[in-house]
């Protein structure tokens, strides 16, 4: 499932949900992280920590706690793993 952009973007979607535990369906790209969802540090830090789990890959954090919508999180995620390809 992580081996494709689509399915690492489903991934980073699903694990923003599970934290904020909400339905993945209420979670969108566009959608801040903070402001209309709600995510504080604490929950970024986990998400980028079990991103970092997931993807075997450490996730620069200056870069991560920038992010503000749920796309830029997608991207990101995306960055990184071209970044160690």
């Amino acid at each position: 499932m992580l081996e494709t952009p689509d399915g690492r973007r489903s991934r980073t979607i699903e694990l923003i949900a599970e934290i904020l535990e909400v339905q993945v369906d209420t979670v969108r790209p566009p959608q801040r992280l903070r402001e209309d969802l709600g995510l504080d540090s604490l929950q970024s830090l986990e998400l980028l920590s079990l991103l970092g789990e997931e993807l075997r890959l450490e996730l620069p954090m200056e870069e991560a706690l920038e992010l503000e919508t749920v796309e830029d999180a997608c991207a990101f995620v995306e960055r990184t793993v071209a970044a160690n390809a």
